[in-house]
């Protein structure tokens, strides 16, 4: 049996995290997009970390 695991999206097999980037929000918001991501069963920097390499891609195809 192998350990195949599915990758959702976040960080691509094999690469370790080594920036972070810090934003501020109000906390009502924080905590409403937190609740949906827990409901969601999903993670905050995983899908913060899909939208960043999806916002460079579109970027780089309207250069």
């Amino acid at each position: 049996m192998t350990n195949n695991k599915k990758n959702n999206g976040g960080r691509p097999a094999g690469r370790r995290k080594t920036a972070k980037i810090e934003i501020s929000i109000e906390p009502s918001v924080k905590e409403e997009f937190m609740n949906l991501m827990r409901v969601q069963g999903k993670m905050a920097s995983v899908e913060i970390g899909l939208w960043i390499r999806e916002y460079l891609k579109r970027y780089k195809e309207v250069k």
